[in-house]
């Protein structure tokens, strides 16, 4: 019993330190640009013992955008005001979620030119991304239903859906728009609320 707990802690440390190294590559150079080799020399681990917990280089990167994704959620939470309601509220929430994904390096490296392919392609087909998007948009729905407004002819999965594509595309526009906050504001309240949202 000791000696699984010891292997399964030895794993746990192995597969945490291949992720660190992996996540700082995809910070530095993009996923297009991710090699196995840099990962190895970042960890200190061996190509053959990565490829044993992450088959290929898509696993790899999976998993990191899964553990980096999970704390931008959590980030994101944090700075959603209590007390908003309807477009202010949705704004909110947009604005943090796109906010606390900026502030973490490996974003950069993922939504540059040549990696979005693949960040769309796993959004659109993980189940597990979605759940993960289903997670931090649930509850900013929920908080909009309870007012009565929102809309009713479409399923709140589809919204969701819908939420998790636009805060994908925003994170692929310059710093200069993302840092215009009255213009993000604008821009949520008036085109991706009415989508959402009854009036």
């Amino acid at each position: 019993m000791i000696d699984t707990e010891l292997e399964t802690e030895v794993a746990r440390r192995t597969q945490a330190r291949i992720l660190d190294a992996a996540n700082q590559v995809i910070a530095k150079v993009g996923y297009k640009r991710l090699r196995m080799e840099a990962v190895a020399k970042g960890s200190g681990i061996t190509r053959q013992t990565i490829y044993n917990y992450f088959p290929n280089k898509q696993q790899l990167a999976t998993a990191v955008l899964l553990r980096e994704g999970a704390l931008v959620n959590e980030r994101a939470k944090e700075n959603i005001p209590n007390d908003l309601e309807g477009e202010a509220l949705l704004s909110a929430a947009v604005l943090a979620l796109v906010d606390a994904a900026r502030a973490m390096p490996i974003f950069e490296g993922l939504f540059e030119e040549g990696s979005m392919g693949y960040v769309n392609e796993l959004a659109e087909h993980s189940q597990v991304i979605e759940r993960m998007m289903h997670d931090y948009w649930a509850p900013v729905i929920e908080r909009i239903a309870a007012t009565g407004r929102v809309r009713t002819d479409i399923a709140a999965e589809r919204i969701e859906w819908w939420l998790s594509f636009v805060y994908r595309a925003l994170l692929q526009r310059p710093a200069e728009d993302l840092d215009d906050r009255a213009g993000m504001d604008a821009l949520v309240r008036n085109f991706l609320a009415p989508a959402v949202m009854s009036r």
